[in-house]
Parts: structure tokens; sequence; C-alpha cells
């Protein structure tokens, strides 16, 4: 074997899905693939170039970007272990997207021609090349505000397709049903021909809507795992809409499911178990494929992790023990934090109501966060019809009613119910004011304080978080755009209860999650060179003592 394809061999072994396949299978493999080196700001390809090869990144950073109209976005921004060109996986003639450098890259590139020979022989192979090209599609189409371009997409996947057809046959399939049989009372009968078609129209009618409807279900389930999170998000169109996730960092084993038909049909479910619970990967396609790779996606994130501290330390030492360093020659690992906005950007209506009502807020660096207007309405509800009666009352009094009450008292009671409504809406404002939700750089707190009652006050730290989850429930929640963020802290859960774009709110506490483990990282090296540069300089005290001694017996 020569050098290069003992390397391409090794480089193989630490790769998705190739680490799954016996080393006589990666020796056959490996002579197909060729080590290419491309400078900074070249493209790999083009938009409408010929879909040739697919590429495995060794070194260096590859952004990916997709023409959308007038505009070029960022796909993803891909570093060491990461693929792209998955155009070449089927039949597209075309890339659908452009590749350029960021920095110098080396990489594997395989042909085609050597896939197709590849997936044709390897079925592990071509299971995993289908995941990668669905991940690409589907990254392509969907929007994931919440994802910053660094955190790559390893997997994007919908429930097995025969979960698609048994609901189209089952709903579909009964209604047409339905429909035949109510077509032929409709031509056999004679004093209810009329009643009976009307009938099987609205019942075809409904049928349709409700098989499109359990179509659209099936297609806004997605599986989703990534650089630094696994996810479940669903949406039940005009029901409820939420996203559950955890860290990479808190799973601690995963299990996989499947039944008789699961084994039959290619679908079973993969379970993820932290301290707090399961996050269920449910009914999917090539669920052992999805197991292994969150396996290596687990094994993975914890060997970046030592790098990154190993390159946040080197840079902390040279920091301590050579202060005229320049910060050229120094390893400063870059966050991977994506900065969340602090302002409504939308420009819609929504936005605009919740900027008007003050629904969130920054004081100090912390975020502040109030109950939704919807909620304040329905707080004031019962006082504005009680001071909408009184003034009714009022007007009726002016038009001649009530003569039998003298004028005086009926403007005294008026004005005493006046000021006892008042009070009452005042009441449920202030309680709807004083109900916050606090983010800190460190802690997550929730604030209820009664206008003439106590107050309470729960708060958890951010660095115990295991989950994040929101919900948006019901027609009013999905139309404003309220709901729920459930945050599980160890055995204890915090609920952020009917906020404004949860959603955001979610991405906002995962980010602030990231940036304090950053944080305590980069204190816990400092604090470690710091150490380290004490027993330097005590080490040296030592040895200038010695030479010092030694000198003076000499004499």
């Amino acid at each position: 074997m020569t050098s290069g394809n003992h390397e391409n061999l090794t480089f193989l072994k630490s790769l998705f899905p190739f680490n799954l396949l016996e080393d006589s299978s990666l020796h056959q493999i490996a002579p197909l693939f060729e080590r290419v080196s491309l400078a900074a700001g070249s493209h790999v390809f083009r938009e409408e170039d010929a879909a040739d090869a697919l590429f495995f990144i060794i070194s260096g950073k590859v952004r990916i970007t997709l023409h959308k109209k007038d505009s070029i976005n960022t796909l993803s921004l891909l570093s060491i272990g990461d693929h792209f060109g998955e155009d070449s996986l089927g039949k597209n003639a075309f890339y659908s997207t452009a590749a350029v450098c960021e920095t110098r890259v080396l990489a594997l590139r395989i042909s085609h021609k050597n896939i197709c020979s590849i997936s044709n022989g390897i079925p592990k192979v071509w299971s995993a090349f289908s995941l990668f090209q669905k991940t690409y599609r589907l990254a392509r189409k969907i929007s994931l505000p919440w994802r910053s371009e660094e955190e790559t997409l390893h997997l994007i996947s919908r429930r097995h397709p025969f979960f698609l057809f048994l609901r189209v046959i089952l709903i579909g399939g009964g209604s047409l049903l339905t429909f035949a049989i109510l077509l032929f009372f409709a031509f056999t009968s004679l004093e209810l021909s009329l009643f009976f078609l009307i009938l099987s129209i609205l019942v075809l009618g409904l049928g349709v809507v409700i098989t499109g409807w359990a179509a659209l279900e099936w297609t806004n389930d997605y599986f989703i795992i990534t650089r630094d999170r696994v996810l479940v998000q669903k949406q039940l169109i005009g029901f409820f809409e939420s996203r559950h996730e955890s860290p990479v960092s808190a799973i601690l084993s995963t299990g996989i499911d499947t039944s008789v038909w699961g084994r039959m049909f290619g679908f079973g479910s993969v379970t993820m178990r932290s301290y707090t619970g399961d996050l269920r990967f449910a009914r999917l396609p090539f669920p052992h494929l999805i197991y292994e790779l969150l396996e290596y996606r687990r094994q993975q994130a914890m060997l970046e992790t030592r790098h990154q501290e190993q390159a946040g330390m080197r840079s902390s030492l040279m920091q301590r023990l050579e202060p005229g360093v320049t910060q050229k020659k120094l390893i400063k690992p870059k966050s991977s934090v994506k900065p969340t906005s602090s302002v409504y950007q939308t420009g819609s209506f929504s936005d605009l109501l919740a900027k008007f009502f003050n629904l969130r807020y920054e004081k100090e660096g912390s975020v502040i966060l109030r109950t939704h207007w919807w909620i304040l309405l329905r707080k004031t509800a019962l006082p504005g019809l009680f001071l909408l009666l009184v003034i009714l009352g009022i007007a009726v009094r002016l038009i001649g009613f009530f003569g039998l009450f003298p004028e005086t008292l009926v403007y005294l009671v008026a004005l005493f119910l006046s000021l006892a409504g008042w009070g009452w809406w005042f009441y449920q404002y202030l309680d709807w004011h004083n109900d916050i939700y606090i983010l800190t750089h460190d802690q997550l707190i929730d604030v209820s304080r009664k206008p003439l009652g106590s107050e309470e006050r729960r708060s958890a730290p951010i660095k115990n978080i295991q989950t994040v989850e929101f919900t948006r429930k019901g027609l009013i929640g999905l139309i404003l755009n309220f709901g729920t963020v459930r945050i599980q802290i160890g055995n204890e859960e915090l609920t952020f209860d009917n906020i404004y774009n949860p959603s955001q709110v979610q991405s906002e506490i995962y980010m602030r999650f990231k940036e304090f483990s950053e944080r305590m990282k980069r204190n816990e090296q400092q604090r470690l060179a710091d150490w380290i540069k004490t027993y330097d300089e005590i080490r040296q005290e030592k040895s200038k003592e010695e030479s010092s001694s030694s000198g003076i017996e000499n004499e």
C-alpha cells in the first residue's frame, strides 16, 4: 500500500460511515479517494457545475452558499470531517450550491463513478449516502433560524414514508369508500337522492382536506442532529408547534427499538437518554444507521471539546509564559455561539405590538421577558366588561331610565363602581406586569409578584441545563406566536409560560448556555495556566538558589 492510500485509510477510519466498515472493505475503497489541495478563496465548484464528485474535508474550512432570488445565503460553514457535494450522490447532473474555500483546504475527493461502485458493493455505505442526500435536500428547503452557519447539520429526517402512505390510504381510502356508498344511495334512492348527493360531495371534500392536512403534518415533523445538539421539531397545523432539544454533551446513552413490522419495512425508533429523561426519534428510516451516527457524534463531540481545550490551554500558557508573543501567533479558539438579536427585526404587526407592550427588553446584559399581551387582555377582560356596564348604566340613566332612583344616588353609586372597576383593572395589569422571566449570563429566573401580596422567585443555573423545549398550542397561540418554554435543569423543571416568540427564546437560552460553557472553559484554562506559571516561577527560583549556593561552596 502506498503512503497516500495509507493516509486515506487512516482518515476514512475516523469518518462516518466508513468507521463502521471492516478493514478489508476499507482497503478496497481507499484507493478510490483522491487527495486534493485547494487554495484559500478558490471555488471547489459553482452552481450549475457538473455534479461529478463528493468531498470530505481533512483540514481547512469550506463555505457552502445557495443562491435564492436576488441574494446569496450561506448554507453551512464546514470544517474537519464534514462532507459536501451531495448532489453527486444522486442523479443530479449539476450542483445546486456553490463551495468556496475560506482557508487552504485539504480534502478527499471521490468521483461519481466510484461513489456508485462503493454504493453497489456496500449496502451500509449506500444507506448512509442516502441519508446525506436527504439531509442536504431538506437543508436547502426548510428554514432553521435557530442554527448558526458553523453548526453543521448531520441529519434531517422525517418519519418513514410508510406512515405517510398509511395515513393517505386509511384516510383517503375511507373517504373514497364512504363517498362511493353515499353516491350509490344518491342514484338508487328516489326521495333522498339530492340529500345523498350533497352529503357525498361534502364527505369527499372533507376527506381531501383531512388527507392533505395529515400529509402536511407528516412533512412538518423533523428529527435533526447537528454538531452541537439533537432536536425533535414538530408542528400540527392549526393546533401546536414544538421543538425539543438537548446538547450532545448531555446525552448519556442511546438505544434503538424495532418491531417486526419495523424490521420488515425498515423503520424504528432511536432513544437518547439524559439525566432528566428521554428524547425519542420515532419511526425513522435507517434506524440502526442513525443510531451509529448518534454514537459517532457523541464521540466526536468529546474529541472536539478536548482539542478545543488543548488549543485554549496552549494559548493561555503562551500568554503567561511568553508575554511578548504577538497575538498573531496565539491560537485563539473561535466562539461557535451565534449572537441573537435584541430587537424586533421583522417589522410585522406582531413585533410592533410586542414592542409596544415591552414584552422583551434588556437591562445590564440581562434579558427581561413578560407574558404575552393576550394574557393581559384575558386578565383585564372582566374588569373591562364591568366598567363598560357601569358606563352603559350611566348612559341609560341619562336617557331617562331608573327614574325612581335619585340622580345623585345613581351617580355616586356609578362613581364608586367605577373606582372599584378601575382598581380591579389596575390590579390585573400589575399582576401581568410583575410576572417576568429573566435571562442573565449565568442564571434563569422566574419572578412572580402579586400587587398586594408576596413575591415568589425561582432561579436555576444555566450550566445545569439538560434539555430545552418550546410549545405553541392552540390556534390563538399559533396566530399570535406565543407559547411555553420548558427548561429541564437537573431534577427540576423551569417554565417560561405564555411568552412571545418562544422559538427565539429557546434559541437564546441555548446560546447563553453555550456562552457560559465556553466562558467557564476559558476561566478554567486561565486558572490552570496561572498554576503552571506559578510552578515555573518557583522552579526558576529554586534553580537560582541552587546555583547561588553551589557558587558559594566553590568559593
